[in-house]
């Protein structure tokens, strides 16, 4: 009797060590998502941005999700957000230089089911395997997997049935309008780049440039966070993390600081071929 006390003792004490770390599910297949994003390595995290300080950098082809399907409902191709997820990226860096950690949950106000992951893909109408899905919940899930929260609101998963990733090469930018909402942020389009310099002098300010092919980032269209500038220099984040541009035309106007940090001078940036830049403003509460 008492070997049998002990033994409903032995498990209880597990069982309230699970409770403990469990963090949406029990079940084995839950289990086996979580560990597949534990034991990956990651090239996201804080980098220091010169004039800005530690800004939060993400990689459309970060280990973590490179090889997750990144594509709307009613498709039935799988290409993996590491060949077409720089929009969110990019979007996901701007927005988290504009908003607390504690708030970026705030578009889940605007899913039309949960933000969820597995193993396989960013949205659950991709999913091939039925995988039990990782449900986002804590400010620490926001943070780390922001930029597929912002893909899967890009493939339909939002209440406004904004639909912007495309069949073809990439994402448009239709959902940007409604997914800056929850966050109290306007966005606008300038295509001047003495403009863009003057919105990367305010505060409460981000910027996201549109190279386009033939340039020293792309050969297809890009999506690039302009992190900060300083009289000389305009230094970005570049969703795709690579160590350097040498096969681009004109990559040797850019300098490499650090694997998905760049910088170009102001006077090299025809180099760069932005065809557009969109401008976040993050609206304050003006005391009275």
């Amino acid at each position: 009797m008492r070997d049998f006390f002990r033994r409903v003792l032995e498990f209880c004490c597990v069982m309230l060590s699970v409770l403990e770390v469990a963090h949406v599910s029990f079940a084995d297949g839950m289990t086996d998502t979580e560990a597949f994003f534990a034991r990956q390595e990651t090239y996201s995290g804080l980098v220091d941005v010169p004039g800005k300080g530690k800004m939060r950098y993400y990689a459309q082809n970060d280990p973590l999700w490179a090889g997750l399907a990144y594509e709307k409902e009613d498709t039935d191709t799988r290409r993996p957000f590491k060949d077409s997820g720089c929009s969110p990226t990019a979007v996901a860096m701007a927005i988290a230089s504009l908003v607390p950690d504690d708030q970026l949950s705030l578009i889940s106000k605007s899913a039309k089911r949960d933000y969820s992951l597995c193993s396989c893909s960013l949205n659950k109408a991709r999913c091939k395997n039925n995988h039990a899905r990782y449900v986002l919940t804590s400010e620490r899930d926001y943070v780390r997997f922001l930029p597929l929260v912002f893909g899967d609101f890009a493939t339909g998963n939002n209440t406004a049935g904004s639909v912007s990733r495309s069949i073809a090469a990439g994402t448009g930018t239709g959902y940007l309008k409604e997914l800056v909402k929850p966050y109290g942020i306007t966005m606008s389009f300038v295509s001047d780049y003495a403009k863009v310099q003057k919105f990367l002098a305010q505060k409460n300010t981000a910027v996201v440039g549109l190279a386009s092919s033939g340039g020293a980032f792309t050969s297809q269209g890009h999506y690039l966070f302009l992190a900060a500038a300083d009289k000389e220099k305009l230094y970005i984040l570049d969703p795709l993390c690579r160590t350097t541009y040498s096969n681009y035309n004109q990559g040797s106007k850019l300098t490499v600081i650090q694997p998905g940090l760049v910088s170009i001078r102001h006077a090299d940036i025809g180099a760069a071929k932005f065809s557009n830049f969109i401008v976040f403003v993050k609206a304050t509460n003006k005391k009275k």
